[in-house]
């Protein structure tokens, strides 16, 4: 009988592992989607003569809310923080110079 309990524990852990793991997997795919595609429009907005502010802070905001959620979540994650800071900053700093045509 404690055998079984300690079988379903271990399954127990495992299963929450797995959807811990595919979680990661899927944010870092939006991460990265996003990049790309954020990427894509970059080059075709430099090739255009189009100013590229708009595109970098959507992506710094795709940055900021992904280590936000992951500090918020844990807050022992300190590294996130700083990220989620760094991220609000280039938000801004990409938003002035969008919206001042640099």
């Amino acid at each position: 009988m404690n055998a079984k309990k300690i079988f379903d524990q271990i399954e127990k852990e495992q299963q929450e592992e797995k959807e811990r793991q595919t979680r990661i997997e899927g944010e870092s795919f939006s991460i990265l989607f996003t990049l790309a595609v954020g990427l894509l429009i970059v080059i075709w907005n430099i090739a255009h003569g189009i100013p590229t502010g708009d595109i970098f802070a959507m992506f710094w905001t795709t940055a900021f809310g992904c280590a936000a959620y992951g500090y918020l979540k844990d807050r022992r994650r300190k590294s996130q923080l700083c990220i989620a800071a760094v991220s609000l900053a280039l938000i801004i700093y990409n938003l002035i110079r969008y919206f001042a045509g640099i």
